[in-house]
Formats: structure tokens, sequence, C-alpha cells
């Protein structure tokens, strides 16, 4: 082999190598999201980043006292409190817990009312409807209850950001990002 094949083995060789450790070192990092990503899943961090505490306690099947313990608890590894802080904070969140249960159970009894109220409410509309109508409006029901039931399961589509809703135009990011690739090509 000449000297100047060989130059050109090794340039090639080394362009390789080069593709070879930016290939692996973009990899490490895409590792890395996806790791810290589902590290927040863990913690019960939500996809905003904010701690979701409901299910992280189940506030809604322990009691007030219970839940006090708890919150002060949280509270007092991250200030570290002195015994009568811890006692006087304590009493704070018991009687914040005693009102956020009244409240829990005073909207439990005024969705009941209101579903008993729209159960009435449809009756009656249906009375007043013709066979061919009442037909057409249980249809029409069962796909807005099909479309809620969507809207609830975790399986949904993501939300627009609120953001979205702010911008000046009213277009949101997917159709400003359709606008400035079809510009560009």
């Amino acid at each position: 082999m000449k000297q100047t094949e060989i130059n050109v083995y090794r340039t090639k060789r080394k362009n390789i190598m080069k593709k070879l450790v930016l290939s692996l070192l973009l990899s490490g990092i895409m590792f890395a999201g996806f790791a810290q990503e589902k590290s927040n899943v863990k913690e019960g961090v939500n996809r905003d980043g904010r701690r979701s505490a409901k299910k992280e306690f189940k506030l809604d099947k322990k009691s007030a006292e219970e839940i006090a313990q708890l919150r002060t608890d949280r509270m007092d590894q991250k200030l570290k409190f002195t015994d009568k802080q811890r006692k006087e904070i304590y009493a704070l969140q018991l009687d914040q817990a005693k009102k956020d249960k009244m409240h829990a159970a005073d909207r439990k009894e005024s969705m009941e009312r209101m579903k008993k109220d729209r159960m009435a409410q449809r009756e009656k509309l249906m009375k007043n409807l013709s066979p061919d109508q009442q037909k057409l409006y249980k249809e029409s029901f069962a796909e807005n209850r099909k479309q809620h039931r969507m809207r609830k399961s975790d399986d949904r589509p993501m939300r627009r950001d609120r953001s979205d809703k702010n911008h000046k135009d009213g277009k949101n990011n997917i159709e400003v990002s359709k606008e400035v690739s079809l510009k560009n090509s």
C-alpha cells in the first residue's frame, strides 16, 4: 500500500470512531432523560411537575387526625420544627383537616342532589318527546357520555397547554408549527 492509501484508511477509521462515540454519547443522554422522567412517576409527580397529594396520601380514606399528622410530618422534615412549633402546627393542620372533611361531605351531598335533579329533569324531558326524538336524544346522550368517559380515563390524549389559549392570533402550537414547516419547505 502506498502512503496516501494508508492516510485515507486512517482518516476513514477516525471518522467512524468519532461517529460511534457521538452516537453512544447521545444515546446515554437520552437514556438519562428517560430515567429521570420515570423517577418522577414513582414519586407521585404529575406531568406539570406538581405533586399529586391525593394519590400519595389517599386523604379521603384517612381521619382528620391522620391527615394532620401526615401534613405536619412532611413539613417537619423540611423545616425542622421545635417541639412547641410542632404542637402548634399540628393543631393548625388538624383544624384545617376537619374543615376539609366537612367541605368534602357537603360537596358529596350536593353532587348527589344535583344527580337526582338531573335524572328528574331527564325523565320530564323524555315525556315531552316523540319516540323518534327520544331515540335521537338517547343516541346523543350516549355519545356525550362516551366522550366524557374518554376525557376522564388515564389514556386520554394530553390537553393543550393553557398558554395555547393565550396566543394573540388564536392558533395553538401545532397549527403554528405546521405553518412554519410549510414556509420552510
